[in-house]
This record gives structure tokens, C-alpha cells and sequence, in this order.
């Protein structure tokens, strides 16, 4: 309560000695603008006076020399002080005089009727016969002042006529220091306002001039209504009104602390009580609903209790009074098997002075086992002086029994995994091996401990190996799958250098933490041979096909051969006797024709040694027209010997494909033989039809149209498999050979009726863009 009748007297004396002081302030504020509006009013009409006085002088006394008039003018200047020149306008309103000359010699000559106010002032002037004092105007000076103009008339002719003006010129800055006395305005910030457009200024900005302390007054000139603001600067307030406030106010803050820190020394002392007892109540809380038991415990034989938590009796099945009065000590109740490594733990660490972290069994009161968790550390008691144990101890049984089955669960995994055939292999999203079963180490060469946490990129090429940790950055970061999920089929590297062909299948395992890659692989190098070993059995079979087919088609390609050779023959014949005739200007005409027959006979050749020709070929891109093009021409000799008719419709479009010439042209081949055979015995004029199209699902369709006999249901269901064949001296492997290369050139290829008679028989392939 004194605290508070002391700081509330101590306000009240320092709120009325302010008041007070302000109230001083503002008065001496507001006198020194009415002395400085009494000294500004009073100068001006002095300077008015002066001028009027100058021009009378001047209209009386018309023959006035130029050196009078000068002297006057300098007189005048010198004895009012602030003018920042006093001139003579004539009467066509330009300067023709000025004093001083230095400084001003910009004056001379300058036309004022280009200034809208001086021209004004001017007139007015001219028109009152009176002095006149011009609005504010930027001077020549370029800085803003005033102007006084007083006009000088002469007599003539019983007349009154204009002569001139005399003028002066007070620009502000210069003209307020001339006039206001220095040590006002060291005390004060000054500013003037003339029809409310301020004209003068000692501070950089209106913050000053707009204050509390700021104090106004005004007085009227010619119709201008000129405002003075004055308003005391740090210096006068800091001597007085700050300076002693600073005495007061610091006195205050010092007995304002005595006073604080006393209330809070009491708040901190009432505060520390309450955290104590709340810390208290929150520790007695905690341990209450915590899962296991705190302790503190004495440091000898079976470490008897000195306190213990409501815990110990889920625990231990003993309640806390059992254990604090000793009818039931902690030893008693650890695991016979495991008390002794208990004590020589505890023990050590007592020694040293340092935490101990265990776990061990103990026995329950219902004749349980129990496995527990204990962490604790020996320390001083302040109470005894002897050193006691305090500690935690948790129930990890449900825990250890959880444990148990995860070790037996991995064991079980483990095993399966080494039991596969394939290839396990467990990465990181970093690309380290984390696990490598026993059909990886058989695979790789290498052992569990040479790979693991080792890049996988050990098991590849090089070429494979360096851009792999790159895709799996950029599929952790897109999510993107690219191999996840899928089998694909890849190389790998043994541990001796030597590269092999693998299958692989990817799956992904995410949890919480992080991201794992589980890789199925499966050695398929055999598998590899198995199919090289069937492609060569199938292009043997192919090739025994083709010159089979062709021997059958030796009666027609030999009357295909033999009409260019006799055609030879004769042309031949014919040079010869155009050469005994002399006639030898006919003999070009009779090479080309010899020439044009000759290569029509290796035409002919040349496709019997393509169709003919064994060993490894490589696919190549072809126009699909192109490709049936060939073989048709092949195919029409066995047709004109049928009295059949190849019609060959081709593909509007331009487009490839990317196959096995030879191959392809065998499928077609093939199916215009058997659709020729079909139509034995043929009419005159028998068509069958070759088309190729593009259908719906943008893959090329090859078709063969025949008006045969058809197929018989019995063939329909064995058709494209070996040694199935409706001729009396066929293979029976051309159609399946055909089905072969179709599906391994990604196509397929399948037969329907040709109504009212007849079959039709595609198959399709891919396109390939050039692009």
C-alpha cells in the first residue's frame, strides 16, 4: 500500500510540474510570434514608405541625373537591410537599372510582363498610383521572394503620363534573417505562409511546423493575408521543459524499480512455491500412469526400498507398502539365474559413478516370470549421506515375446528365400544390397559378404551400371514406373567378368521410413540357346521349304528363263547378219534388246538365289509394296502355267516395315502357291487375288483370295501345325513354318471363307516409322 500511495504521489507531482511547464512554454511560444509578426508587419510598411517616398522624389524632380538616382538607390539599400535589389522598370515594364550590380546583372533587360504576378503588381500599380507588394513569385534568382512596385508619373502637357516604377526585391531567406533577431531564431523553428501558400521554411519538412508546441499568428498587407508558426526546437524544450522533466521522471523510475523488484522478489518466492508443489503433484501424476515402476532403493543386499511407485504393484503383483516397509525386498524377486549378473552390473556402475542400462527376469507374487527393463544410476542421498540406486524398471515381456516371433518369422523368411531357384536380391532406395540369398551367390559368383551394402551396379556392365543410380533417383522423385512390376529382360555381370542374360521383375516395399527394391532374377542363358537352337532349326526348315517350293516351280521358272534365252538366241542371230551386211547402224538397237532380255534372265535368277540362299540375314526396313512386288513377279510363271491370273492390289499408303526380307516373301509365296493349288484344275482366266492394306489398327494386312475349293473342317482345327497338308506329295510344314515367322516378326496370321467359294488367307505385321 505505501509502495502505491508513493507512486501515485509521485505521479501527481510530476503530471502538475509538467502542466505547468507547458503552460510557460506556449506563452513564451505565442509571444515570440506576435513580436515576430509586429516586426515583419512594421518593416514592410517601412520599406512601402520608403519607395513611395523614392517615387515622389523621383516624378518631382523629372531631370534627376543618373547618378543621384544611384546614390539615393544605394542609400536606401544600405540603410534597410534585406533587399535583394532596388531597380528602375520603365514604363514598357522592363528593367533598365539595379543595385548592386554584382550579382544582379541578370536583371537587366528582363521583360517582368513574362512574370503573370509581377505584370499584375504592375498594373495595379499603374492603375491605384500607389505602392504595391507583389504575391509570392519565383524570381529571376530561381528561389521565391516578393516585389514592391511603386509607379513615377510625370507632367506633361497638363497631363499625367507614366515614366516608370521604382522596385524592389526581398527574397525570403535573406530577407527573415535581416530582420528577425538571430537568438529567436535559435530558440525557434520559424515559418511564413502568405494566402496560405508557405513561402518560408527553416525545417525540411511540415512535421515541425504542425506540433503541439507550434504557436500562429497573422497580420493582413495589401489584401495578403501573411501567417506566421513558430514552434520551440529540442534545444529550447531540453532547457525548458525536458531537461528538468528527465530529473523528475528518472527519479520516479528509480523508486518505480525499489518498488517493482520488491512485489517481484515476493512473486518469485510465492511462484517458486507453487511450481514446487505442482511439480510435485505432476511427478506423483506421471508416475502413476506410467506402465512400469519408479524406484530409489538403498545400495546393499537385495536393495531394499526407500520409495517406490503405485507401479510396482501391476508389475510385481507386491503392493508399495510391501516393498516400503521391507516385507517384500527387490533382490527376493529377481530370476535365481540372472541376480548375480544384476549385482555385479549395479556394483560396477556404483563404482564408477555412471548410469547402467539392463534386462533380466523376475518372479511375480502368482507365480509368474516376468522380463523387465531397468535403467538407473547410483547417487548421493541427502538424507543418509550414503549412496542409493534410482531408476526405472518396465514390463518388456509382451515386447521380448513380440521380438521372439520376429527373429522366428525372419528365420522362416529367410529360409524360403534361400530355397528359390531364382535369384533374390533386396536394395535400398540408394541402390545398396541389403540381401543376397544363396541362388544369387550361386549366380553372380560372389558371396553374402563381398556384395552386401555394396551398389548394385557391381552386378552390371559398365555401359548399364552408371546411368543406374541416376533412373532411381528420378523414379523416387516422379513415381514414374518404368520396371516395377514388370518383367523385362536384361544382362548382367558374373563376378569373372563374363556377361549373361537374365529375366528380372521388379516390386517395390514401402514403409514410414524408407523405400526397399525386391529383384527376382532367372539366369536365361539356356533358355537363350534353346531358342537360338530353335530359330536355326526353324530357318533350316524354312530353307528346305523354299527350295522344295521352287524345285516344284522349276517347270515354270524354266519356261521363264527360256523365252529371254531364245530371245537372246535370235537377236543374237540377227547382229550377226546385220554385221555381214555391213548394216552396222542397226546394231545398237540390237544390244539393248539383247542386254534388256539379258537381265530379265538374271531377274529371274537372282530371286531363285534369295529364296535359296542359307545363313544369318538381318531385318531391314522396306516399302510393303516393294516387298510383294518381288515375289509376285516370282509367283507368275507357276500361274501362267495354271491359267491363273495374279491380281495384286497395292497399299494406297506409303508405308515400311521392318522385316526379314526373304522370310516374308516365303509367307507369301507360300500362300499364293497353296491358294493356286486350291484352284486346280482352273478355268481360263482363274484370278486369285494379292492385297495389302492398312487396317484399323495401323498394322500392315497381307491377303492371298482364292476361288478354290475351300477347307475342309478337319483341317480347319489342324491347319498351321506340322505336317498337316491337303496335297498329295506336300511337307506339311509350310503353313506352321509361316505362322512362325509371322509371330516372331510381331504379327499374326489366320484364314476365313471366301464366299461363295474359296478361302482367304492374312496375316499382318507392324509398321515402322522412317521418323
Amino acid at each position: 500500500m505505501v509502495g502505491l500511495f508513493v507512486t501515485g504521489l509521485l505521479i501527481f507531482i510530476v503530471f502538475n510540474i509538467d502542466s505547468q511547464e507547458r503552460l510557460h512554454i506556449e506563452r513564451v511560444t505565442q509571444s515570440t510570434a506576435n513580436g515576430i509578426k509586429e516586426l515583419l508587419e512594421d518593416d514592410l510598411k517601412k520599406r512601402i514608405k520608403s519607395l513611395s517616398e523614392f517615387s515622389n522624389l523621383s516624378a518631382t524632380s523629372s531631370h534627376m541625373s543618373p547618378e543621384d538616382w544611384l546614390g539615393i538607390s544605394k542609400t536606401l539599400y544600405d540603410s534597410q537591410l534585406g533587399y535583394q535589389a532596388i531597380g528602375w522598370i520603365d514604363n514598357t515594364f522592363h528593367i533598365r537599372r539595379v543595385i548592386p550590380e554584382k550579382g544582379n546583372d541578370v536583371a537587366l533587360n528582363y521583360n517582368l510582363a513574362l512574370q503573370p504576378n509581377a505584370l499584375l503588381a504592375l498594373k495595379n500599380a499603374q492603375k491605384t498610383k500607389q505602392v504595391v507588394v507583389t504575391k509570392p513569385l519565383d524570381s529571376i534568382y530561381n528561389n521565391t521572394g516578393i516585389g514592391i512596385y511603386a509607379p513615377v508619373f510625370i507632367h506633361a502637357e497638363s497631363r499625367e503620363l507614366l515614366n516608370g516604377f521604382i522596385a524592389s526585391t526581398l527574397i525570403f531567406t535573406p530577407y527573415i534573417k535581416s530582420v528577425i533577431p538571430k537568438h529567436l531564431r535559435n530558440d525557434h523553428h520559424f515559418t511564413l505562409w502568405i494566402d496560405g501558400e508557405m513561402v518560408y521554411s527553416d525545417q525540411l519538412n511540415q512535421l515541425a511546423t504542425d506540433s503541439a508546441w507550434s504557436k500562429k499568428s497573422a497580420f493582413n498587407l495589401q489584401g495578403q493575408q501573411w501567417q506566421i508558426a513558430i514552434s520551440p526546437n529540442n534545444e529550447f524544450l531540453y532547457v525548458a521543459h525536458y531537461k528538468v522533466m528527465r530529473i523528475i521522471i528518472a527519479l520516479g523510475i528509480l523508486i518505480a524499480i525499489l518498488i517493482v523488484l520488491a512485489a517481484y522478489a515476493y512473486l518469485v518466492a510465492r511462484n517458486k512455491v507453487i511450481e514446487i508443489r505442482e511439480g510435485r503433484n505432476k511427478i506423483e501424476h506421471l508416475l502413476k500412469n506410467l506402465p512400469g515402476m519408479a524406484y530409489q532403493s538403498f545400495n546393499i543386499k537385495n536393495w531394499p526400498m526407500m520409495r517406490v511407485s503405485n507401479g510396482c504393484e501391476d508389475l510385481t503383483g507386491y503392493s508399495r507398502d510391501e516393498f516400503r516397509k521391507n516385507k517384500m525386498l527387490w533382490g527376493e524377486i529377481i530370476h535365481p539365474d540372472d541376480y548375480e549378473r544384476v549385482r555385479e552390473l549395479i556394483s560396477e556402475a556404483a563404482k564408477a559413478k555412471s548410469g547402467f542400462e539392463l534386462e533380466y527376469r523376475i518372479n511375480t507374487k502368482n507365480q509368474g516370470v516376468k522380463r523387465v527393463w531397468e535403467k538407473g544410476e547410483s547417487a548421493k542421498s541427502i538424507h543418509t549421506n550414503g549412496v542409493v540406486v534410482e531408476g526405472f524398471i518396465n514390463d518388456i515381456t509382451t515386447l521380448k515375446q513380440a521380438e521372439d516371433e520376429l527373429h522366428s518369422s525372419y528365420a522362416f523368411s529367410d529360409a524360403v528365400v534361400n530355397s528359390m531357384v531364382e535369384a533374390v536380391i533386396t536394395i535400398d532406395e540408394h541402390g545398396i544390397i541389403k540381401s543376397f540369398n544363396f541362388a544369387a551367390q550361386t549366380m553372380f559368383g560372389y558371396n553374402d559378404d563381398e556384395v552386401k551394402d555394396r551398389n548394385i551396379t557391381l552386378l552390371m556392365p559398365t555401359k548399364f551400371g552408371k546411368h543406374h543410380n541416376q533412373y532411381l533417383a528420378q523414379h523416387l522423385k516422379t513415381k514414374k514406373t518404368h520396371i516395377i512390376g514388370v518383367g523385362r529382360e536384361l544382362v548382367a555381370k558374373h563376378k569373372n567378368g563374363t556377361v549373361f542374360p537374365i529375366h528380372l521383375s521388379v516390386s517395390e516395399i514401402k514403409n514410414h521410413t524408407n523405400t526397399m527394391f525386391v529383384g527376382l532374377i532367372r539366369d536365361i542363358t539356356q533358355q537363350r540357346a534353346l531358342e537360338e537352337q530353335a530359330r536355326l532349326h526353324t530357318e533350316q526348315l524354312a530353307h528346305t521349304e523354299r527350295v522344295n517350293a521352287l524345285g516344284e516351280m522349276a517347270a515354270g521358272i524354266a519356261h521363264e528363263i527360256n523365252q529371254p534365252l531364245t530371245a537372246i538366241s535370235l537377236f543374237s542371230q540377227t547382229a550377226k547378219n546385220f554385221s555381214e551386211k555391213g548394216q552396222f547402224d542397226r546394231l545398237p538397237d540390237i544390244f539393248e534388246k539383247l542386254s534388256l532380255h539379258a537381265r530379265r534372265a538374271g531377274a529371274v535368277i537372282e530371286r531363285m538365289q534369295q529364296m535359296t540362299r542359307k545363313g544369318k540375314r538381318s531385318k531391314e526396313l522396306i516399302n510393303c509394296n516393294l516387298l510383294v512386288l518381288d515375289v509376285t513377279k516370282l509367283a507368275e510363271s507357276e500361274a501362267r502355267l495354271h491359267n491363273i491370273a495374279i491380281q495384286t492390289i497395292m497399299c494406297k499408303e506409303q508405308v515400311d516395315v521392318f522385316v526379314d526380307r526373304v522370310q516374308i516373301q516365303q509367307v507369301v509365296l507360300n500362300l499364293l502357291r497353296n491358294g493356286m493349288e486350291a484352284m486346280q484344275p482352273s478355268e481360263h482366266n482363274a484370278i486369285i487375288t494379292l492385297k495389302i492394306q492398312l487396317n484399323t489398327n495401323k498394322y500392315i494386312e497381307i491377303s492371298v483370295t482364292d476361288t478354290g475349293a475351300g477347307l475342309s473342317d478337319e483341317m480347319r482345327e489342324k491347319l498351321f501345325q506340322p505336317f498337316s497338308s491337303t496335297k498329295k506329295h506336300g511337307t506339311g510344314i509350310g503353313l506352321s513354318i509361316s505362322k512362325s515367322i509371322v509371330e516372331e516378326h510381331g504379327g499374326h496370321i489366320h484364314f476365313c471363307d471366301n464366299k461363295p467359294t474359296g478361302a482367304i488367307f492374312m496375316f499382318t505385321l507392324p509398321t515402322h516409322d522412317r521418323g
